[in-house]
């Protein structure tokens, strides 16, 4: 048996997804990362495929998808795109999202979301150990480091960091080594999904199916195995290990009241209503994003959503504590925001769970009929798509003295704050919290580092544009933190 011991910034546990994404966010902005993950590969199971319009605002400011060009813009503003919907499996719930957004939904295995990540948190400089399992989280009150140790074919790795993420599911053991207050709401039904051929006329009815026991989910697959879940509400699961192929048929035809004829099953899981959310997403040195920190239902990929905006939203924040160019009081505040996205997003899978209850269809019913109403349904709409979260800037084109066009989007690429003024005599408002502005003729466009007061390393300043915005701002000038939310305006 091998040990090592090394140092880093930041030490993220799971390498899902979120973790994957927040490693990319934290090495683009030159923290050293290193992510420790299980799995020696991607996680190929069959799992959220939905992305919502503020998650895919996110991405395009990474240039993970294509924004919207210029052009298109201008030639849209004020204009939305809606895509059909769906709310405790009824197609009730159109989304919309501005048009100058790329979309209100993509679908995007989660498999593919990860790959991505990953590729780009490697090209950054982040250190992926995937094949290591974390044994152990050591860490005290007045302790200014944490280790975190892992385990791969019998060696042992030990990496002191400043902080520590856990980004490892529900029952992870950064969670464990923290004091992460929880709320519950237990399970009441049980669903096996997996990847399967069905080939007779006995198969599951194609789309969301609601039998006398539960609900079928059949997303058929011309080009070859499909994914199907069946959803027992008989009660919850009284285990938690994966499911095997007779289990996976047998409750099939249980909710479907006869039997199914399956062929070329893999990628089983199982999973429940059970819905936990931690009160408080960071203790001390520790932190919690995705799974780790809050887990519900799986319904429309909200809890992936969910996730990435955690990472997209503490991926900036965290670097710039870590490079000791803000205060930590600045991941309070993150916390305190995050669990309250957490606490909604959880209250309506709940109810979404129990309005998919055959014995509960009153219930269903009711809230069908609310949802008729505008206002109501344009609130939980925004709720499922992540655009209830207050203060988000949507793209925008800004077009300088000389003609130089830029969106955005773009300006936000590199992860930085951008600052957006009329002319060079206005003040740009809070500068203060961005970063020094360079002088030098030039550097506003391309971003000089620049030295913040009492850092102990040099952080990049506010990328700074100078010209007509359109369409029209309710502001003048306006700074924009790297995750797209405003920051100050004027």
């Amino acid at each position: 048996m091998a040990s090592s011991q090394s140092r880093t910034d930041v030490v993220i546990v799971g390498g899902g997804p979120v973790g994957m994404l927040l490693a990319a966010e934290l090495a683009q902005q030159g923290t050293a990362v290193t992510v420790f993950e299980t799995r020696t590969e991607v996680d190929e199971r069959p799992r959220a495929g939905t992305v919502h319009a503020r998650s895919i605002s996110h991405l395009t400011r990474r240039g993970y998808l294509p924004s919207v060009r210029a052009d298109d813009i201008v030639r849209n503003a004020g204009m939305t795109r809606r895509t059909p919907f769906q709310f405790a499996a009824q197609p009730v719930l159109p989304i919309t999202a501005p048009a100058v957004e790329a979309a209100p939904i993509a679908g995007i295995p989660q498999a593919r979301l990860e790959a991505a990540f990953e590729h780009r948190a490697r090209i950054s400089g982040a250190r992926i150990l995937r094949g290591h399992t974390v044994t152990a989280i050591r860490h005290g009150d007045a302790s200014e480091t944490v280790d975190a140790v892992a385990e791969q074919a019998g060696d042992t790795v030990t990496i002191d960091a400043n902080w520590v993420v856990g980004a490892d599911g529900a029952r992870g053991p950064v969670a464990a080594a923290g004091d992460f207050p929880t709320r519950t709401y237990p399970a009441t039904m049980s669903a096996i999904a997996g990847l399967a051929i069905a080939p007779g006329s006995d198969a599951p009815p194609p789309g969301w199916h609601p039998t006398p026991s539960g609900w079928t989910l059949h997303n058929p697959n011309p080009g070859g195995p499909a994914r199907i879940i069946a959803m027992d509400f008989s009660g919850p699961a009284t285990v938690r290990d994966v499911p095997g192929t007779d289990e996976y048929v047998d409750r099939l035809g249980a909710v479907l009241g006869r039997t199914v004829e399956l062929q070329k099953i893999s990628h089983l899981t199982r999973f429940s209503d059970h819905g936990r959310l931690r009160t408080r997403m960071r203790d001390g040195r520790l932190l919690l994003v995705g799974d780790a920190a809050h887990v519900h239902y799986p319904l429309g990929g909200q809890g992936l959503n969910t996730g990435m905006q955690d990472a997209f939203t503490l991926g900036w924040r965290l670097a710039r504590v870590s490079s000791g160019a803000a205060d930590d009081s600045m991941l309070d505040d993150w916390s305190r925001s995050r669990v309250g996205v957490a606490e909604a997003v959880v209250a309506n899978t709940v109810l979404q769970s129990r309005m998919m209850d055959p014995a509960k269809t009153d219930l269903r019913d009711a809230v069908v009929t609310m949802l008729a109403v505008p206002a109501i349904h344009d609130a939980v709409a925004e709720l499922i798509s992540g655009q209830f979260q207050a203060g988000f800037q949507h793209d925008l084109v800004v077009t300088e003295n000389d003609g130089t066009v830029h969106t955005l989007a773009e300006l936000l690429s590199a992860g930085r704050y951008v600052a957006i003024r009329p002319d060079v005599s206005a003040p740009v408002p809070g500068a203060e919290r961005a970063g020094r502005i360079s002088t030098v003729p030039g550097a506003e466009r391309a971003g000089r580092i620049s030295t913040v007061p009492g850092a102990e390393r040099a952080v990049p300043g506010p990328v700074v544009v100078t010209g007509k915005v359109t369409p029209e701002q309710p502001w003048v000038s306006a700074l924009i933190r790297p995750d797209g939310y405003l920051e100050a305006v004027g």
